[in-house]
């Protein structure tokens, strides 16, 4: 089965079901113009096994290392291994030298699945493509699947809530600015690491997805942040032509 289109006809969420309800493998491409981005999605038997994306890459390398799990030591040398020719995945070297468990490795290996399929829920415009084909390339003792159902639930609820933060951040092209200080008010600023990221990240010309993309982390993550942000009037959030207007 060969299936393709825009997503404004035919949205994500009915394509991974689809292919769910099939039982199909293969590979799914998922691309934007206006995102300049595309994301792979492999599927095995309607389950999802692997998912990268071009631009803000979700690596299980990247995924560890933010986790503090390796050092960018371990990754380097992991990484001559595969060069020199050792054929077995990234996360397969790093259990077979001691420097992650295959727990470590199938839990942020879901993550970064999630974390890829999850964006991409997120695009209204574009186009997506299928093409069938089994492929041994995610089979092993690393290999996981990630149930396709599970996925969509969880799809659903975040873009529900990512609607109940629209009247602040509508979209991921919106350019946060930090809010002007307000005459003698000095009460200290009460964040989180993760929010803290995000906050040396806001320029006034970066937008969510640049945000996103500079961190590693998800749009959605970087729009909970941003949201949270202006709800506490730290930041105020623009649209990309009045943030132009505004500089």
């Amino acid at each position: 089965m060969a299936i393709e289109g825009p997503l404004q006809d035919i949205g994500i969420h009915d394509v991974f079901q689809l292919l769910d309800l099939a039982r199909k493998s293969g590979r799914l491409r998922v691309h934007s113009t206006a995102r300049a981005n595309e994301g792979h999605v492999y599927f095995k038997s309607g389950s999802v096994v692997h998912a990268t994306m071009r631009d803000n890459p979700h690596t299980l390398g990247v995924l560890l290392l933010k986790a503090e799990k390796v050092s960018e030591l371990q990754i380097r040398e992991a990484r001559t291994a595969q060069r020199r020719g050792d054929r077995r995945r990234l996360g397969e070297i790093l259990v077979a030298q001691g420097v992650v468990t295959r727990r470590d490795v199938e839990r942020y290996m879901r993550l970064q699945i999630e974390t890829v399929v999850f964006e991409l829920f997120s695009w209204k415009e574009g186009g997506f493509s299928f093409t069938d084909g089994e492929s041994d390339e995610f089979e092993g003792d690393a290999a996981i699947r990630v149930s396709t159902e599970s996925l969509l639930m969880e799809g659903a609820r975040r873009i529900d809530e990512w609607s109940r933060m629209a009247d602040r951040v509508p979209d991921a092209f919106v350019v946060p600015r930090l809010a002007p200080a307000e005459e003698g008010s000095e009460s200290p600023i009460d964040l989180r690491p993760g929010e803290w990221e995000v906050l040396t990240m806001i320029d006034g010309e970066r937008n969510l997805r640049d945000i996103a993309s500079s961190l590693g982390v998800s749009e959605f993550q970087v729009a909970k942040t941003v949201y949270g942000m202006t709800c506490t009037g730290l930041v105020v959030a623009a649209a990309p032509e009045m943030a132009a207007a505004s500089g």
